[in-house]
């Protein structure tokens, strides 16, 4: 095949994909591994930070402050279309990562945080994986471009995981300030995590979260 070829089957995959595609996809459009390591020999292509089998095209926009959790969905996904991943997803980001990606609060997402229903061995140690025996469709949405927790259920994440009171309450800010969640659907969903935070009253722990009561 042809570097034109190659390039021409290549590049509509990935300019849904941030400019990356991986191996797995590569493989499906019929580009052999000869004609995608030419295309990394003569720099058409490189490699899309940790994610060792995602490949971006040169001169792409980069995001260096989300690409790597999207190269990473990516690798994840094999050969699979973006399409078909974001339709009925298996793999569902969450926790820091999910509010990272939707610039809610200040947490650093040291790894990157998955939801999935597959048995995944990603063999890197900068991912986490949750396995769940089914993603309720209610639970998650398209942001972006990938399948991400909806953001009560990323203050569920974060809840359920001991998160820092503080820190989950800069995410309740944040989001209640961009019209993503509602004060009084609150304290229904900090409900069951009251008392591990010291509240008594799920009401006055809602109103700690909003910035509407007084911390402990």
């Amino acid at each position: 095949m042809s570097r034109r070829t190659a390039l021409a089957a290549i590049s509509p995959v990935a300019s849904e994909q941030w400019g990356m595609i991986t191996a797995g996809q590569v493989r499906q459009l019929e580009v052999s591994r000869q004609d995608l390591n030419r295309l990394v020999d003569d720099g058409t292509l490189a490699l899309a930070d940790q994610a060792t089998r995602v490949y971006r095209l040169t001169g792409a926009p980069e995001d260096p402050d989300l690409d790597p959790l999207r190269a990473a969905w990516l690798q994840l996904g094999g050969d699979q279309s973006w399409q078909e991943r974001t339709a009925a997803p298996n793999l569902v980001i969450s926790h820091r990562s999910a509010a990272h990606l939707r610039g809610l609060g200040d947490l650093i997402p040291y790894k990157h945080e998955f939801y999935t229903t597959a048995r995944l061995r990603p063999r890197r140690t900068d991912v986490k994986l949750r396995v769940r025996s089914q993603l309720a469709p209610d639970s998650w949405e398209i942001w972006d471009g990938l399948p991400v927790r909806i953001v009560s259920a990323i203050v569920v994440d974060l809840l359920s995981d001991g998160e820092d009171e503080s820190a989950i309450a800069q995410v309740v800010r944040d989001a209640i300030g961009l019209g993503l969640l509602r004060d009084e659907e609150l304290g229904a969903i900090v409900a069951p995590y009251a008392t591990a935070y010291g509240h008594t009253d799920p009401g006055e722990f809602a109103r700690v979260l909003t910035g509407k009561g007084t911390s402990r």
